[in-house]
């Protein structure tokens, strides 16, 4: 398993050094495309033949696989490589808008590095520096258009992310002198180790400890209210990066508030731990479902939706019980691969259409059919309609809330789930299907890679939403079990 996690690891940190040194762009695309998609190769090697749902360490003990870590590692694993493979299309073409370019795939690389390294390693400080690291590579990369919109996004997102992620690293210290008592004043902080001593540990310190990563981790899952980087990042950033963004390090984030949470319930108690997740969710969902209904800006509108479905995360782990919990961790794998195809289709519209506005895009079934039945399927798959995997985590999710008698929030998962639907499918019916654009859109071939990179992320949403094979099944259910869900 460790030599597999060292090739998922490594590939895309030679992949940034190489593009950086050899500078032909093109010769960079594919070698970030072929370094992508043998990182998740290896990602998938690593968590199903090598049965992470059980648990194992590598290195000793430097870096931990088991089903919570494994779960999170496939989602953004995935996300890496379709972007890889849909920016291939996207930039080489001289479809999208970076000026950059240059520079775009050394830092896709490395985002795409930080990103396979936040789930894996089990040393707290030394997530929490691969989660800052996604904030300055992706920071960057959210800028790389150029425009005074795009940088003003990428200012508000590095201050903002930055800002959390130091309320963060002050819960991660609080948590780590909680077990000095037991533990000792030079002991190493992984999870393995703090999870062991939890029933030992400080309780007030904890409870602080846990409450300020929430708050510090929750910037960066754009939890509600700390969220207000993101609707601008997502929206002003290249499209493949915003995908990224929105499938990959959304749930980076989430992770680390997940693993501090379980060393919270082993010390506190899951009821502390479950009411927190489920203020922060239910403030993200009911936020996000009324602003979805307002949107005049397609990407903000996704946007938007990316903080819907981190409530909704939110909450089926603040319900606690197996089945939210397992209805959870699906909707972590499907929400990247719905997210990816809808980032993907809003890119193939913005090249066309040169605007990001709703009122100026109509009739795209009749200027590009391909990219119409992907952008209108990945509006669909996100808001929830079956048979995408989207549907099935959300309506285990609520089952866990009926079967948990959480009534109430359940019901209101329902309620603003339907809210985001009504938001999403009649603005992007009216695009897709409606009228006659007010400018004539840009005539030219569909690119197959940025084709390649939708049907992947459409094939996913299907698969998961009709089938789920035995191997993930059982990591679902192993991660379900690494934060206490089956109590």
């Amino acid at each position: 398993m460790g030599a597999w996690l060292v090739i998922c690891l490594a590939l895309p940190v030679a992949a940034a050094a190489l593009s950086l040194l050899i500078g032909d762009r093109r010769a960079s695309a594919w070698l970030t495309a072929a370094a992508a998609s043998g990182a998740f190769a290896g990602a998938l090697v690593a968590v199903f033949a090598y049965h992470a749902s059980r648990g194992a360490s590598a290195f000793g003990g430097s870096i931990r696989l088991d089903g919570l870590s494994g779960v999170f590692l496939l989602a953004v694993a995935f996300v890496y490589a379709v972007v890889a493979i849909y920016s291939v299309g996207y930039l080489l073409p001289g479809i999208g808008h970076v000026r950059l370019r240059r520079i775009y795939w050394p830092l896709l690389n490395l985002f795409g590095f930080a990103l396979l390294a936040t789930p894996v390693v089990n040393n707290l400080c030394v997530m929490w520096v691969a989660v800052e690291l996604t904030t300055v590579v992706s920071a960057l990369l959210v800028t790389s258009e150029g425009s005074d919109q795009s940088l003003e996004a990428g200012w508000k997102y590095i201050v903002m992310g930055s800002a959390g992620l130091a309320i963060g690293l002050l819960g991660i210290v609080l948590i780590y002198a909680a077990g000095i008592a037991t533990l000792g004043d030079h002991y190493s902080p992984t999870f393995t180790t703090l999870v062991g001593a939890a029933p030992h540990l400080n309780r007030a310190l904890v409870h602080v400890g846990f409450a300020l990563a929430l708050v510090g981790f929750g910037t960066k899952v754009g939890l509600v209210p700390m969220h207000a980087w993101l609707p601008d990042a997502h929206s002003e950033g290249p499209s493949p990066i915003s995908a990224m963004l929105s499938g990959g390090l959304l749930a980076g984030a989430l992770y680390a508030v997940l693993r501090l949470g379980a060393i919270a319930q082993g010390a506190v108690g899951a009821s502390y731990v479950h009411v927190l997740l489920l203020v922060f969710g239910v403030a993200s969902l009911v936020l996000a479902g009324f602003f979805a209904l307002r949107q005049t800006n397609y990407k903000r509108l996704l946007a938007y939706s990316s903080i819907e479905h981190m409530g909704i995360i939110s909450l089926g782990i603040g319900i606690g019980g197996p089945i939210a919990a397992y209805g959870a961790f699906l909707h972590v794998i499907v929400h990247a691969a719905g997210k990816s195809l809808a980032f993907f289709g809003s890119g193939g519209l913005l090249s066309r259409y040169r605007s990001r506005e709703v009122d100026d895009v109509r009739g795209v079934m009749r200027a590009a059919p391909f990219t119409g039945v992907m952008v209108l399927l990945g509006a669909l798959a996100i808001a929830g309609l079956p048979p995408f995997g989207i549907f099935r985590s959300e309506l285990l999710i609520v089952t866990g809330g009926f079967s948990h008698s959480s009534f109430a929030i359940a019901g209101l998962l329902v309620l603003f789930a339907n809210v985001a639907f009504v938001g999403l499918y009649t603005t992007f019916h009216r695009m897709v299907l409606s009228g006659e654009p007010p400018v004539e859109p840009v005539r030219r071939r569909e690119q197959p890679l940025m084709g390649v990179a939708m049907l992947v992320s459409l094939a996913v949403l299907l698969v998961l939403g009709l089938w789920i094979p035995g191997p993930l099944d059982q990591l679902l259910h192993s991660a379900v079990g690494v934060i206490g869900g089956r109590s």
